[in-house]
């Protein structure tokens, strides 16, 4: 999953290049994606070829990724790794980001970039590079390989000195350069499901032993792993070093860690889709603490009762407004709930218990709450054809103008036929009055061709894309006068 702006723009975007097309191309340096370090290529890797006249001058990195399986040729560009031609993710004239072919293998590699413009074939002097079967690195919120790490909770984040991480969270972190996976993947091809890798892989943070959950490739170059924070970490920022079969990520990358408080906290309750402090009946809720829960885990269908969602979940069990409330999932920083079915407005308590005892905390019960979820850092919204809509690269393709596209929230009112809280719902609840809905993407308003819930506390909006600049669009929607979270945004491409 990556999650940042690549470098790659940075380097476009850093002045106006100036390009010769009599020029050959010439690679100065291939170093990680992740850490921007020089040094060894891995099979599987994302990496960054560095240099002049590589690509034909843009202004923005050219995307290659469209489709389900990654290119080879993107602009005009092809770049062999002893002879094998790499899948390219993005072009510009300074740098070429690509996936290292897993069929690269030895001690070393020769990279050749031949670059086709203006009815000319232009092509780099061979540039040799070290390769060993891993090669780890972690991405950056900056991009520069080092300060905070692309360290997120398992569904909101990032993790940043205002949001901070809290001892016994689980957390979610971007790299590249694990290796190979097992079972072994084409190049370019994007996994149906995450794909464990075959190295063994460790994490510290603060110097202390976390415990690994797992170690995926996630989309052609970019690798997952979920870990568990230890319970007893410091406050502070602290280093975070993963070890992929006996080899380091770079050193200087850290994440914010909160103080960690005995018994059981509550620190924050919120909308679960927006993160502000109002929710409706039957929205999702998430509350924030220490010590919420022992075990971190999503409900299963052992825990459901006949049509019933759970009430508790390993011991965990939540009321809200003195109401019970059914529990979709529990760590000791974090348990996500739905509303149960409550007619009051205004502040209304929280309540956790478990084996540890009970903590209160309050929540502001609202007629509308509605807030959009959140997708690898963009709108959570899917394609008619079920793909994520996301900027190329990241697992799925931007969304169109003209086409329809589904955005997903939560706390946009009542259905018809009603869905009652905290039962199984399978189906499609159009909303009791979806006149007042409204949607705009990029301050455009966008035609709102369905609204309903589709699931359990799930609303699903379908909304045609407007006419629009490439790029990415806010998007804000609100029914009832009451405005979704500002932030949102949605990758378009003409």
């Amino acid at each position: 999953m990556k999650v940042l702006l690549r470098c790659t723009a940075v380097l476009a975007l850093a002045g106006i290049e100036v390009w010769a097309q009599s020029s050959a191309p010439v690679i100065a340096s291939v170093v990680n994606g992740a850490s921007m370090a020089a040094g060894p290529i891995a099979p599987g890797m994302e990496a960054l070829v560095l240099g002049s006249n590589l690509a034909s001058p843009s202004s923005f990195p050219t995307s290659c990724a469209r489709t389900s399986q990654v290119t080879t040729t993107c602009n005009g560009v092809v770049v062999l790794v002893n002879g094998k031609a790499a899948p390219l993710l993005s072009v510009t004239s300074t740098a070429v980001e690509l996936q290292v072919p897993f069929e690269v293998t030895g001690t070393s590699a020769t990279i050749q970039l031949t670059n086709q413009t203006g009815g000319q074939t232009l092509q780099a002097a061979p540039f040799t590079v070290a390769v060993a079967p891993v090669a780890p690195g972690l991405f950056t919120l900056d991009n520069s390989g080092q300060g905070f790490g692309a360290f997120y909770p398992v569904l909101y984040g990032p993790y940043t000195v205002s949001n901070p991480a809290k001892p016994g969270d689980t957390v979610l972190a971007s790299g590249t350069g694990f290796g190979a996976t097992n079972p072994a993947l084409a190049d370019g091809a994007y996994p149906l499901s995450p794909t464990p890798v075959v190295a063994n892989v460790t994490v510290t943070v603060g110097g202390e032993n976390a415990t690994v959950l797992s170690a995926v490739l996630a989309s052609p170059g970019i690798y997952t792993v979920s870990f568990t924070l230890p319970t007893d970490l410091p406050s502070g920022n602290l280093l975070v070093v993963m070890n992929a079969g006996g080899v380091n990520t770079q050193a200087g990358v850290s994440i914010p860690v909160a103080a960690a408080a005995p018994g059981v906290t509550i620190a924050g309750v919120s909308n679960a889709a927006s993160g502000t402090l109002m929710v409706e009946s039957g929205s999702w809720v998430s509350i924030y603490g220490v010590n919420l829960s022992a075990t971190t885990r999503l409900w299963q269908p052992s825990d459901f009762v006949g049509n019933n969602l759970p009430l508790q979940l390993d011991g965990v069990s939540v009321r809200i407004d003195g109401k019970a409330a059914a529990i979709c999932g529990i760590s000791p920083g974090q348990i996500n709930v739905q509303v149960p079915a409550d007619t009051a407005t205004g502040a209304v308590p929280v309540t956790v218990t478990n084996s540890i005892g009970t903590a209160t905390g309050t929540v502001t019960l609202a007629a509308y709450a509605p807030g959009l979820f959140i997708y690898l850092g963009w709108v959570a919204a899917l394609h008619a054809d079920g793909t994520y809509v996301t900027p190329a690269g990241f697992g799925g393709r931007p969304a169109t103008p003209g086409e329809t596209v589904e955005l997903y929230g939560s706390g946009f009112g009542p259905t018809t036929p009603a869905v009652p809280a905290g039962q199984i719902f399978n189906g499609a609840a159009p909303l009791a009055d979806p006149t007042q809905v409204r949607v705009a993407i990029g301050g455009v308003p966008a035609t709102v061709s369905w609204a309903g819930m589709v699931a359990a506390g799930l609303y699903q909006l379908n909304v045609v894309i407007p006419p629009l600049a490439d790029g990415n669009q806010p998007v804000a929607a609100s029914i009832g006068g009451v405005a979704t979270q500002d932030g949102p945004s949605i990758p378009v491409q003409n």
